[in-house]
């Protein structure tokens, strides 16, 4: 018996043209009228999250920007930001290094961009963000009135992300999570931060066990989720990571894994 499910957003519940199929949507529907709660679990900033419950039509619990910030409804159960010296010291290394750099708040968005990322991310996110120098995270909240969570890194050159990303853990010192949600980015995130800590933070508020939730996630950020799940399923078009976390694999994002995966396990 399942009572919750737990599903990333992009390259999981979203196909490549960020709509959610058909199939999905009438899976997770039926589910949640069966009793089922719906938690999206993205690291995205709850009004990018907000383009996904839209499309599902039903209530859902966010676990947005990896698990930082987990809220149902007006009910807060869990805010972690990123320590304010960690965060300034690292922006400020980054700054004019990357294509972009991005703090999420919790609905809002700052942005310095110098290329195509700035209008990709509006329409990613379905918002406009902020332009600005994101490296003081008190002129962040002055400018977004939200005080930031994260910082996302992009840039289409993979080696240079890879290059970062060790850099970067050495700057951090273990003052934060250093993560990469994509072949093109970096995460850097609160310390301790990890979307396998909503699986059993909700399943607690739900008043369920841990063994009646079911994840589904395709990155390697989504590993520990698939991991503390009681049941976690990777998308075929998932990564390696993604997927050896997982007890099974199902179809991709495009081809409505999430909906053949729910009909084989008999939750519709």
């Amino acid at each position: 018996m399942y009572s919750a499910i737990f599903s990333d957003i992009d390259g999981t519940l979203f196909r490549s043209d960020l709509t959610i199929g058909e199939k999905t949507k009438e899976a997770i529907r039926q589910a949640v009228a069966n009793g089922l709660r719906m938690v999206l679990c993205s690291g995205r900033y709850i009004t990018g999250m907000e383009r996904a419950s839209e499309q599902l039509g039903v209530p859902v619990i966010y676990a947005a920007i990896n698990g930082a910030l987990v809220k149902d409804g007006e009910i807060y159960l869990r805010e972690h930001r990123i320590d304010s010296s960690i965060y300034s010291s690292l922006a400020s290394f980054l700054h004019g290094k990357v294509s972009s750099l991005i703090a999420f708040c919790e609905t809002r968005y700052a942005i310095e961009a110098n290329d195509e990322w700035y209008s990709m991310q509006n329409s990613i996110c379905g918002d406009i963000g902020v332009r600005m120098d994101i490296s003081d995270p008190d002129e962040v909240e002055r400018r977004t009135g939200e005080r930031p969570y994260k910082i996302l890194v992009k840039d289409k050159d993979r080696d240079k992300i890879v290059h970062l990303m060790k850099e970067l853990e050495e700057r951090a010192q273990g003052k934060a999570e250093i993560i990469t949600s994509s072949w093109n980015n970096i995460e850097i995130l609160p310390k301790g931060t990890d979307k396998r800590d909503a699986i059993p933070l909700i399943a607690s508020y739900l008043n369920i066990p841990v063994e009646e939730t079911v994840a589904f996630g395709d990155w390697d950020n989504d590993a520990g989720m698939l991991e503390a799940a009681g049941l976690g399923i990777a998308m075929e078009n998932g990564s390696d990571k993604a997927k050896e976390a997982a007890s099974f694999v199902t179809l991709s994002n495009n081809d409505d894994g999430i909906a053949a995966a729910m009909k084989k396990l008999g939750i519709i």
